[in-house]
């Protein structure tokens, strides 16, 4: 299973999600399942070494065009499997890992990955789960339309079970 990971890249956000991220990392190594992410750090990172640790085997990762990164800083991260570069912006960028997944799992994160998730249910009728903490998870709470279309849980391995059905 293609699993895309959405999330904050920042670092300093994602400390209060560190335990879901070994978790999900090592899940994902252990079902032999593809990491994939739109790059960075924040929860990339923590998942990523999680799922090295434990012998993951395919991390791809989709970047937007050089130029885009270079005008908002962004930066690959942890070295990946593959690269794909989309020569697109990060919205475009965003479409193209909804497209090539099979599903999708958010953890922390703001407005960037909430219109990730909108995507993902209304253009592409992926299964996208959030992980129920924090702001993400109450935005999602919050619009009853959205909510209904997403799986919401605090457990990872609850929300695999429920991506692979």
């Amino acid at each position: 299973m293609k699993v895309l990971i959405i999330g904050s890249s920042k670092k300093e956000k994602v400390i209060n999600f560190e335990n879901e991220a070994k978790v999900l990392g090592k899940i994902l190594a252990e079902k032999n399942h593809t990491m994939i992410s739109g790059g960075g750090y924040g929860v990339f990172e923590l998942i990523f070494k999680s799922y090295k640790t434990n012998s993951g085997k395919k991390y791809v990762v989709y970047l937007p065009s050089k130029k885009e990164m270079g005008r908002c800083g962004g930066e690959i991260g942890p070295k990946p499997n593959k690269i794909i570069y989309t020569k697109l912006d990060y919205p475009g960028r965003n479409l193209e890992m909804i497209k090539n997944c099979d599903c999708v799992i958010a953890i922390g994160g703001g407005l960037f990955t909430f219109t990730e998730i909108i995507h993902a249910k209304k253009d592409y009728d992926k299964k996208v789960c959030v992980i129920d903490k924090g702001n993400l998870a109450l935005w999602i709470k919050s619009i009853d339309k959205i909510k209904k279309k997403v799986f919401l849980t605090k457990d990872i391995k609850e929300a695999i079970n429920y991506l692979k059905k």
